[in-house]
Parts: C-alpha cells; structure tokens; sequence
C-alpha cells in the first residue's frame, strides 16, 4: 500500500481503518463461502489442443473449432473448471468434437468423450418429446387437464386447472421446489409422489405467466406412469431414448455407470459425491455428449431431422424418429414471454426449451442444466441444422459456457445468443469491485486524515445503510447457492470483501469522533 505521509501519524490511532484498507488494495483472501476463487494448486493445468487425451474430431477445416481449441483451455484454467465435453452440429452433423481437462483430477484420470453426465434440466426437453408422444398416440391432450390422468396420487384442489400444456411450458403456477433435496443412489431415497407433496406450492394461477418449476416437470413424470402403468425410466428408454440411438443415456441410476461418470465438482472446486433426485423428468437424465448430440440431431427441421446423411458421424437409432416433424414444430413453438432474470436470456419458453430469436430472424431453441457439481447447455437452430451441446462436470463453468456460445454465435454470423451475456458479467464485476475499493478506500483516508461528526440524521443513515450492506453480505456467504455464484465463480468472493469493507467504513463514518485538530 502506498503511504500519506501527512497522514502517518494517524494510522497508529486509527488500526481498524488501516485494516480496512489492506484489506481492500492488499487483497486479504475474501470468505471461503461459495464461489471463492480456487488456489493456483486446485486449477486444471492449461491443457493444450496436442496435450488432449482424446484429441479433436473434425470432418473439415472449421476456425471455430481451431479457436476453441485455443481458448477453452485458457478459460477453464482461468475459472477454475475441471473438464468439459464438447460437440458441434452444422446440417444437423457433427462437425467437431472435444473433451478437455479431467474426468476426476484427484486421479489424474482425463475428460473422455464417453463419459456419462449428469444432465440435470436437459432432461426437461427429453421429457418433453415422452410426453408429446403420448399426445401423438391420442392417450393425452395439451389441454387435457392433469388431474385427470392421475390416479396414483390425489392432487390438491389448487391443481384443478393445470393442463398438460401448463406444466410443459412453464406456466403451470408453482414455485421450483427444493432442487437441493438430493439422496445417495444406494440409499433410501424420498419418494416422489411425497416429494411432489411437499414441494407442491402455487404462485400464479394457471396459464398466468411464465414461472420456472421443477415440480411441474415432476408431476409430468407421475402423469406418465399412470397414463402408461409403467416406470417413467422404462417408457422413456422405449419411446424416446431407444428409437433415437441415445444408447448410454438413462433416468434409472445404475451402479454400472458410476465408472463412466466424471466426478462433479461444486463452486469451490470440492468433488461432489454421487446423487439422484426424487424426480428423474426435471434433471434426473444421465447421458454422454453423444446422446446428447443424437436428441439434437433428431431436434432439427426437415431435411436435417428426418433421416441420417451419408456419413453422419451420430446416426440415430434403427427406427422413424419418434415425432412427427409437425409435432416437433410445435415443441419449439414459443408458449409464452419467460419473466424476471431468464429475460436477459431468452425471449421465450415453448414446450420444455427455451426460445429467442437470432439476429439474422431464426429461431434458436436451447436448454441448460445445473446441479451440485454439474452444468450443461444444448442450444440449436432447428431451421439450418446448427447446434452445440457442452457438458462440465464444474459448477463454475457458466463463464466458459458463455465463451463457447459467443464463438459459436460468431460462426453462425448473427450477434451473440443470449445466454452468452455471461461473459460481460466478469468485467463489471471487476469494475465494481474496483470501484467499491476506491469509494471505500477514500473514505477511509478522509476519516483518518480529519474524521467530520456529521448531524445525527445523517450518522443514523449512514450508519444503518453499513449495518444493511453488512448484513447483506453476512447472509450471502453464509449461503449453499445464489444465482450469482454461478455466473461469477472466481469473483463474487472478491466483490463481496469489497461491498463489506464499504460497509464497514460506512458503519465507522457513523460512530467516529473527530480527532483532535493540531494547533499551529
């Protein structure tokens, strides 16, 4: 820290504002809560495209992937994400193919293109394709009412009114549920109609309004089962998984897999034990890029999900795809306008994707997964066959994921989809932190050079907006997830010191006695 000499003789009466300003330019590490940065130990190495294990597939010279091949090494390294599977469609065909970082990095055991996911909310738009066969085969209606379909669990009197069509387009009304209700695959786990039970809790009327909730894709699971009389994982295999070759994805934890699944990792970097939830159609899918890659494929408009070309490097399964390109049209047919912090993302939410409209006037459809140690994105343009899929086993890698999409958003031409606006959050994040260790850092020297006793109304203010900004950040690093530790896992730390410490000089300004004034 660079001294004020004429302020040297302070700084020996005034020790806690010295601290404080340490603490703001000498960077005293910020709490170990989530998302503080990892040490430079716990970092993947800065794996180089010839370091790969599993090198590169690519049909064709294609600067997008040379770029990623370039930069996604860098931004792992950088956020301190462990490994990541990539794929890349055009025409509805695998043009390249990654794998990147580790598996399990406690071993030394690198990313393979194998490896089985957790997929977490991706298994709402398969889900979606489940439940949208069952409408082809004339056993249920968009409109049906769900009560009506079900006869293993009494639904509450609230739930009159959702339809079919509510819960797979995110406006059924009910809140999101307990997503951190999480059990080991060998133990007792809750059952589902109790979880449901439990979570079940509306917050709009039916039809209302956009509201994001796992519990409406669960209840969709239980429609399933009892439209069917059988296990959700088993008609899922049939009717979707099966026909379209996604051969190792599953919603039925199996023991067998657990060898093939990288381990997860939260937003400290810490593994994550194996887990399932109590409901599989709201994020209990497992799957490998490949399967993921194959559902994309299949996703796409006529002519590019239909049948497989020549050559195509994922071919879908022995059969006809499962819908009818009419029925896969109306999947990705806008619902709804989506509501609150996803506006920044997606324009809208159709039936289990989310939707926006490109620069260039195509549609996009994507969707994205995040659990304990785990995230995944899909995003296509179901009219040119274009795609991506890409799955980490890091919860800290959204701001790669932002990278990955703003480069793939630059191949297409058109400006940067949605979800990238990610990577603008680090710099003003940066900004503000810089920003808070001026004001607060400032303030400091004012106080320490010639402290004021202002008014009492003005000390009560000033004094109860520190104890605010104190309280504010005591309650988030206390807490297991805020949606900001995701978006800026190696920084949030940083920013959160800063708004303490500027609380903290605000708390001071209040109660501070001026000095005494030297006399000349």
């Amino acid at each position: 820290m660079t001294s004020v000499p004429a302020a040297a003789r302070d700084f020996r009466t005034h020790p806690f504002l010295l601290a404080i300003l340490g603490f703001v330019f000498l960077g005293v590490t910020p709490w170990d809560g989530a998302a503080s940065a990892l040490p430079a130990s716990a970092q993947p190495p800065d794996l180089l495209a010839s370091e790969l294990p599993h090198p590169p597939t690519s049909e064709l010279p294609d600067p997008l992937a040379s770029h990623l091949e370039e930069r996604i090494p860098r931004v792992m390294a950088r956020h301190g994400v462990e490994g990541v599977n990539i794929l890349v469609l055009r025409e509805g065909r695998e043009v390249w193919a990654a794998s990147f970082g580790f598996a399990d990095p406690a071993q030394d055991l690198p990313m393979s293109r194998g490896a089985v996911f957790r997929v977490e909310s991706i298994s709402k738009p398969v889900t979606a394709w489940g439940v949208m066969s069952l409408v082809e085969e004339g056993r249920i209606g968009l409109n049906d009412l769900v009560a009506d379909h079900l006869h293993s669990w009494s639904p509450p009197p609230d739930l009159g009114e959702v339809t079919v069509r509510h819960l797979l387009s995110q406006t059924g009304g009910l809140a999101i549920g307990d997503f951190t209700d999480r059990f080991p695959p060998d133990g007792p786990v809750r059952p589902l109609r109790e979880s449901i039970s439990r979570d079940l809790e509306m917050v709009a009327a039916p039809g209302e309004r956009f509201h994001y909730s796992n519990v409406g894709f669960n209840l969709l699971e239980v429609l399933v089962e009892d439209v069917t009389a059988q296990p959700f994982s088993r008609w899922m295999a049939d009717a979707v998984l099966r026909p379209l070759g996604m051969d190792t994805a599953t919603f039925e934890w199996a023991p067998e897999l657990e060898p093939r699944m990288p381990v997860g990792h939260d937003l400290n970097g810490q593994a994550v034990e194996p887990h399932v939830y109590p409901g599989r159609a709201s994020g209990g899918l497992l799957a490998s890029v490949d399967d993921l890659a194959r559902f994309a494929a299949a996703s796409m408009d006529p002519p590019f999900g239909l049948e497989p070309s020549p050559g195509l490097e994922l071919p879908l399964g022995p059969g006809p795809l499962p819908l009818t390109p009419e029925t896969r049209a109306e999947l990705h047919r806008p619902q709804v306008a989506v509501e609150g912090i996803f506006r920044f993302v997606a324009d809208g939410y159709a039936l289990g994707y989310f939707t926006e409209t490109l620069s260039d006037g195509r549609r996009a459809v994507w969707h994205g997964g995040q659990g304990h140690g785990w995230m995944t994105h899909i995003h296509l343009v179901p009219e040119s066959g274009d795609g991506v899929v890409i799955l980490a086993n890091s919860q800290r890698a959204w701001p790669l994921f932002g990278h990955i999409l703003r480069a793939w958003s630059e191949s297409l031409e058109v400006e940067p989809v949605g979800m990238s606006v990610i990577t603008r959050a680090s710099p003003l994040a940066w900004a503000l932190t810089l920003l808070l260790g001026l004001v607060t850092g400032a303030q400091a020297l004012r106080l320490i050079r010639r402290p004021v006793r202002p008014a009492l109304g003005h000390r009560v203010a000033t004094g109860g907006a520190g104890v605010i900004v104190l309280a504010g950040v005591g309650w988030a690093a206390v807490q297991d997830y805020l949606f900001l530790f995701s978006i800026l896992p190696g920084q949030v730390g940083w920013l959160g010191a800063a708004t303490g410490a500027f609380g903290a000089v605000l708390l001071l300004s209040a109660f501070m006695r001026p000095g005494p004034r030297s006399t000349s």
